[in-house]
């Protein structure tokens, strides 16, 4: 390579070297710390991270990934992680159901993810709620969630769920004027497979593939969903 080559690769040598730096962990750490979004972790305080009112608060993608350099020994993943470990018996389990059908029966409005401990639950890879659908449910939608899998626990009652095939006249959801990107709904599913559901049963569900949940028995169905995040979605975005 003569000089005046080299002086021509010069420019696009340092061009490529700035950008690699700029997408890399350094470049990016830098970018996190300007940003203020993202608070400095309290070395002394591991143990209250991310605690609202003693609750485990959802991830939030507010800075540039990767996440910012920790405290040694501080996280040994994503910061928004759990630290301890947690454990639900299935009489724990049971009992949320119950107390759900109970709610259904005197007809009062209860959060389902109120009657079981430590839900929802929130990690950086995954998170579960719960879902109740009564019987009686007069209008029970179709959903399609492009960016994430679900993988579905029953946690008592009976009921149905047709998978895949196609949304019957799909929207993107609004919330409050707000569209949701990657979120649809449908009124019903055409071309999907039907699944009966009982206590005990798992049910996988891929990204992009429409779902509907319906109950036959008198107590409802109560379900637990991890949302399994897919190619990093971002969280705001889940629904």
């Amino acid at each position: 390579m003569n000089g005046i080559t080299r002086l021509a690769w010069a420019p696009v040598v340092v061009i490529g070297f700035a950008a690699g730096y700029g997408a890399g962990p350094s470049g990016s750490v830098i970018a996190q710390r300007t940003n203020a979004t993202v608070p400095a972790l309290p070395a002394d305080q591991s143990g209250a991270l991310n605690q609202v009112n003693g609750v485990h608060q959802p991830p939030e993608f507010k800075s540039t990934i990767p996440a910012p350099l920790l405290p040694h020994r501080l996280r040994t993943m994503w910061p928004n992680q759990p630290n301890e470990s947690t454990f639900w018996s299935i009489d724990d389990i049971r009992n949320a159901h119950r107390l759900l059908a109970e709610a259904d029966r005197a007809g009062r409005t209860m959060d389902p993810n109120t009657a079981l401990h430590h839900f929802p639950y929130w990690t950086r890879t995954h998170a579960m709620f719960i879902k109740h659908v009564p019987q009686n449910a007069r209008r029970s939608l179709a959903d399609q969630h492009l960016g994430y899998a679900q993988f579905i626990v029953i946690m008592g009652g009976t009921g149905t769920v047709v998978a895949g095939g196609q949304l019957t006249r799909p929207m993107t959801l609004d919330e409050r004027g707000r569209e949701i990107p990657g979120e649809m709904r449908g009124s019903a599913i055409t071309g999907g497979e039907t699944f009966t559901l009982k206590e005990g049963d798992w049910v996988s569900i891929p990204p992009n593939s429409p779902s509907q949940f319906k109950a036959d028995s008198v107590d409802g169905l109560t379900y637990m969903v991890m949302k399994i995040n897919a190619q990093l979605y971002p969280w705001d975005l889940t629904r």
